[in-house]
């Protein structure tokens, strides 16, 4: 059977088929519609689909053999001496059948991307020399498409040998999570140390418990923390990806390779790192890091900031901001944000 062919769907009439071919050694279909009470054509319809999937195959018998009875003429006469039987396979051959044709051509697949790969690898040596001549000349590069942003997270990722450093200040989307899954668990596996920082605020979405747990099981270090910046990756302290906010459309970034520049940035990033709340797979919600959450956003009242701009700071949108500030302000018998604060402080909330 050819591989985009639909397979027949096998009901209950099947399996009693089936069953009753294997009782019997050999069934024909009008035997088997009396001894089911169905229909002939449904189980002349039923064995055809098993005839497809190699459950049953088709032999000859004579009419003897059916439930009509014996017949007056020769056993092996073709007009009417001759009746279509059915005898059954086992799963096991009936599988190696319908998979053959797609298991050989898996092979050939192989083959021929392999055959490929090792075709225009062998370039590989003169891309790492014109590559690392390009680092050396450009000490910032524009990234101002998806596609060149994927291809050089995942060129540099590949190319990591000691330490990958990330931050990412908002919540992303599932994709994005898998993919960048994808990229990291090849250097996990290769022995790289992968340290990433999250604010508080995706804590509390499901999805992302759910892959940080993935991540700490495959030996990512993971922390929290209650504002991060901007995003930034760092690959062996020596290459920086970070977030373009210039003239240039979202999504943008810029690829930096000074010295100096990576340097600051990993600074700063570890400084956060070494403050920040680690993640176990235990927390549910906010977890360990719920009191450091409600501090933040005592302080942020406390300064009169805005509730765009404090939202913006968390990470984490108005409305959420919002009833965080609702459920603390019930929680302190707060008439009002100000005094919200002051109760904090007193409370001694706002104490590290």
């Amino acid at each position: 059977m050819h591989p985009e062919h639909r397979t027949p769907t096998l009901g209950q009439l099947h399996m009693d088929l089936y069953r009753l071919s294997l009782e019997r050694g050999r069934l024909d279909p009008l035997t088997a519609a009396i001894r089911l009470g169905v229909p002939a054509a449904d189980t002349e319809a039923a064995m055809r689909d098993l005839t497809e999937v190699h459950l049953l195959r088709v032999e000859h018998g004579t009419v003897q053999d059916a439930a009509s009875g014996p017949s007056d003429g020769p056993a092996d006469s073709p007009a009417d001496g001759c009746v279509l039987e059915y005898a059954p396979s086992s799963p096991d051959m009936a599988a190696a059948h319908l998979t053959g044709p797609i298991n050989s051509e898996i092979q050939k697949l192989n083959r021929d991307a392999e055959r490929l790969t090792n075709h225009v690898m062998s370039m590989k040596a003169i891309f790492e020399d014109s590559w690392h001549g390009h680092v050396m000349q450009t000490p910032i590069e524009y990234l101002t498409t998806l596609d060149a942003i994927r291809t050089t997270l995942e060129r540099l990722t590949a190319s990591a040998r000691v330490e990958i450093a990330t931050a990412h200040p908002r919540l992303p989307p599932p994709d994005t999570l898998e993919e960048g899954l994808a990229r990291t668990t090849d250097a996990l596996d290769r022995g790289v140390l992968l340290q990433t920082l999250y604010p508080h605020s995706v804590l509390a979405h499901q999805y992302i418990q759910q892959h940080l747990t993935t991540m700490t099981s495959l030996g990512a270090q993971v922390r929290t923390t209650s504002h991060i910046p901007d995003r930034v990756i760092i690959f062996d302290t020596s290459i920086a990806v970070i977030t373009d906010h210039g003239t240039y459309s979202d999504p943008g970034a810029l690829t930096v390779r000074d010295p100096s520049l990576v340097r600051y940035l990993y600074r700063s990033w570890e400084s956060t790192w070494e403050s920040a709340r680690p993640f176990t797979a235990s927390d549910s919600g906010y977890g360990s890091a719920k009191d450091e959450l409600r501090r933040s956003i005592v302080r942020l009242l406390d300064s009169g900031m805005k509730d765009e701009v404090a939202a913006r700071r968390l990470s984490m949108s108005i409305s959420t901001y919002r009833r965080h500030v609702t459920e603390l302000m019930n929680e302190l018998g707060a008439q009002s944000r100000f005094q919200a604060g002051s109760y904090a402080r007193r409370a001694g909330w706002m104490d590290d």
